[in-house]
């Protein structure tokens, strides 16, 4: 009796450590699934999930893994592949709209310019050459959009005095201020030195111009100084309805913050969110009572 009780005990113990074995092996495997399945957020990273015994299980399931794996990326890589076409597409439409646009434009300021017509003739004509402005306008925030987002470009740094070519920004912003009679504040230090591709930022720092000439009620303000370790650039006007704006939506594309004017295609925040992102820049907008901003923080 007793020896087949320790035999008994000895089955038992041999069990439990069968059981333990097995179980450990599964918490070991857990873990490296884990920390594979970690590295697979890497869109970089293609080596195949592996297993460290041969439990049928554990092998189905690093197979359905690593098969699900592979489909996600090549429809990854077809979703890309369709995104650059599209913007190919696009791009080329947009140029191709631009050449006769600008054509009838300028035939339209021949008509102007002869003065043959009058009344209400002239009236229409005014009226078609600013649609037609606007139309050329589109189509080169569009033209330029699909440049920005594909990424085609990279960033060629070099050093830029931001403070000189802000100063020149805004100063050619002084025709619609003083036909306004917009009160403008500018405070722009001096001497202000940054790395960055001049061509984003001279698009930046006009589509924030833009921005303000379309929405700006009375009060136009401009501010660059240097805090701490960053630079911090602040463009801020006053808004005709304030409760019109989302201050969430900015950044959208195609967002207007007031959509009773007719200005615009609304992307002009958008490049710029898209631009700042390139250069590694920080982007915010906020608004206080009538007063919304943009800051960046470089």
């Amino acid at each position: 009796m007793e020896i087949l009780l320790g035999a008994v005990c000895v089955c038992l113990l041999l069990l439990s450590a069968v059981l333990l074995r097995k179980y450990l092996s599964l918490k070991r495997n857990i873990r490296s699934f884990s920390r594979e399945l970690e590295k697979l957020k890497d869109s970089g990273y293609s080596q195949p999930l592996k297993v460290s015994d041969f439990d049928k299980d554990i092998v189905e399931l690093a197979v359905k893994v690593n098969e699900h794996t592979d489909i996600q990326r090549k429809l990854a890589m077809e979703y890309e592949e369709s995104r650059r076409q599209l913007s190919t597409v696009i791009s080329g439409i947009s140029h191709d709209f631009r050449t006769p646009l600008t054509a009838s434009l300028g035939y339209l300021q021949m008509i102007e310019k002869s003065g043959g017509l009058t009344g209400k003739n002239a009236e229409y004509l005014s009226i078609a050459m600013e649609k037609n402005r606007y139309l050329k306008e589109l189509s080169d925030e569009f033209f330029e959009l699909t440049k920005t987002e594909s990424g085609g470009e990279e960033p060629d740094y070099e050093e830029i005095n931001l403070s000189n070519i802000l100063t020149e920004t805004v100063l050619e912003q002084h025709d619609w201020i003083s036909r306004r009679n917009i009160s403008a504040d500018i405070d722009i230090a001096d001497g202000i030195i940054i790395s960055a591709d001049s061509r984003s930022l001279t698009r930046i720092l006009n589509n924030l111009m833009s921005n303000a000439e379309k929405y700006t009620f009375d009060r136009f303000c401009v501010t660059l100084c240097r805090s701490d370790e960053h630079i911090r650039l602040r463009v801020e006007n006053t808004v005709a309805d304030s409760a019109s704006v989302d201050i969430s939506r900015v950044f959208e594309p195609f967002y207007r913050m007031d959509s009773r004017t007719s200005k615009g295609s609304g992307l002009g925040l958008y490049v710029v969110k898209l631009l700042c992102g390139r250069l590694g820049w920080d982007v915010a907008a906020e608004i206080n009572g009538d007063v919304f901003a943009v800051r960046i923080i470089i």
